[in-house]
């Protein structure tokens, strides 16, 4: 199942995820802060009630800002139907894979620009 889409925008020296599937919407808010002096993550979740994408964004969130060594933030809405459990695992797993992927492709593609500089969706 790979009905899983991730796209990334740069807002300066930080990147915003939209994690979407199924019937996009917003189920939940990560951000991330990666502090460089302590090579520490701080993340801080926001899930709407009834909606349970709020660990996957805090996974996604920290993940990413402890690669990109930047404050990111993960909005998250993922909505299947009655799905099994394996439905939600392979849902979880392609989303870790497509992040992954993106934050690799990351420094090759703006990481690093300045505030004011023009903004880039992917």
């Amino acid at each position: 199942m790979s009905n899983v889409t991730i796209r990334a925008i740069d807002m300066g020296q930080d990147v915003v995820f939209l994690v979407t599937g199924g019937a996009a919407h917003i189920g939940a808010a990560a951000t991330a802060m990666y502090h460089p002096e302590e090579r520490t993550v701080r993340v801080d979740t926001l899930a709407l009630p009834g909606h349970r994408e709020g660990e996957l964004a805090a996974e996604l969130a920290e993940m990413a800002a402890r690669s990109l060594e930047c404050t990111v933030a993960v909005l998250a809405g993922i909505h299947l139907h009655q799905p099994t459990r394996q439905e939600i695992e392979a849902v979880v797993a392609e989303a870790r894979r497509q992040l992954r992927q993106l934050v690799g492709e990351w420094p090759k593609q703006g990481r690093g620009r300045r505030s004011g500089d023009a903004d880039t969706t992917r």
